[in-house]
């Protein structure tokens, strides 16, 4: 059945469609506490209503700022089918892919404090045996304060006693490799190496993993994940630090033992990064370096087939002066070499601003 702005569903008056993979989600009015909601419609072709209904009951018991709240949740007759309506808190903001940059990857502040509070969601509820099972950027939400808020409990699952189960379901490019095959299971560590793939992608380009599980298929996309070549770890771009890869590289461990222990563990770790400065694109797309006096760029001309120079310079954000940056303008370099120097100056930016 379709929907559109404007409709009257039970108590909701929809006003914008935000979304939905399986079922349809809706920034809508609750016209009994004149509230603004989000409003996701399930249809029990998807899973019997009971099922549906998991998905609220889950949500309903957290109270943390990490998590999406739950208001409420029912079941409703629309043209003669049965709908399982769940209402939750609506953030205008929207979900972390908004805040991508035009070279589609978040720069190094926000990433971390994302991840941050993720990990602080999930700890939460690891805590009370819960697995997200759903770690995703399309699920992490931007609250009024800037804090990430982890959505969307449609496929968690349950453990009291916090051991391995069998899931309901799973996110294909972001699923464990034990979370694949005959025997497999969700856990804590499923949840971790879902935050490693979602830090991947933040930080790498937000693309990357959907477009290879498109391009290699599901079979194989899983034979390369099962043998570590998925996320590739060499491929990381020139912005993003090896302390945070060695971070992220750990959380997606394909051994579930040798991935960390507990959500707490991996945010500690995380907590303890500082950079000087961090790498986004400007208005025209040109990759620029922040740092708190000054702005970082860099221009390679082109004199050869393998012939270029690298112009390194720095903008003071006060004056306006630019100066070159010495130790990175260089002259007649090989493509090899033009690589090279300019990994060398990402790194230096990250790590040396002023």
């Amino acid at each position: 059945m379709a929907f559109n702005s404007g409709d009257n569903i039970y108590k909701f008056t929809l006003i914008k469609k935000l979304g939905g993979n399986f079922g349809e989600v809706w920034q809508a009015f609750d016209n009994s506490i004149n509230k603004e909601i989000a409003l996701k419609i399930l249809e029990p072709k998807f899973e019997p209503i009971a099922k549906l209904l998991d998905e609220a009951r889950i949500g309903n018991k957290f109270n943390h700022k990490n998590l999406l709240q739950i208001y409420y949740a029912d079941v409703t007759n629309i043209g003669g089918c049965d709908f399982t309506l769940i209402s939750q808190e609506y953030h205008k903001n929207g979900d972390i892919t908004n805040f991508l940059n035009s070279h589609n990857f978040l720069p190094l502040p926000q990433a971390l404090k994302v991840l941050q509070d993720i990990l602080f969601g999930l700890e939460y509820l690891h805590n009370n045996g819960f697995y997200h099972n759903d770690i995703k950027p399309g699920n992490i939400l931007i609250d009024d304060q800037n804090n990430a808020v982890l959505a969307d409990y449609g496929i968690a699952g349950f453990s009291p006693d916090v051991l391995p189960i069998i899931p309901k379901n799973s996110y294909k490019v972001h699923r464990a490799p034990e979370s694949t095959g005959a025997s497999k299971v969700i856990s804590i560590h499923s949840d971790i190496y879902q935050v490693g793939c979602t830090a991947f992608r933040l930080l790498n380009g937000i693309s990357n993993l959907k477009n290879e599980f498109i391009s290699l298929g599901e079979v194989e996309y899983e034979k390369r994940k099962a043998i570590g070549k998925i996320p590739d770890i060499s491929s990381y771009e020139d912005f993003v630090p090896s302390r945070l890869k060695t971070i992220i590289n750990k959380a997606l461990n394909v051994d579930p033992s040798l991935r960390f222990s507990s959500a707490l563990e991996m945010r500690r770790k995380l907590e303890k990064l500082n950079f000087a400065g961090y790498w986004t694109a400007d208005s025209t797309s040109n990759l620029i370096g922040i740092g708190k006096k000054y702005t970082y760029s860099f221009i390679l001309e082109t004199n050869s087939a393998n012939s270029f120079n690298l112009i390194a310079s720095k903008k003071n954000n006060e004056s306006g002066n630019i100066t070159k940056v010495k130790d990175f303008v260089r002259k007649n370099l090989t493509k090899t070499a033009v690589v090279k120097l300019r990994k060398e100056y990402f790194n230096w930016v990250i790590e040396n601003a002023s």
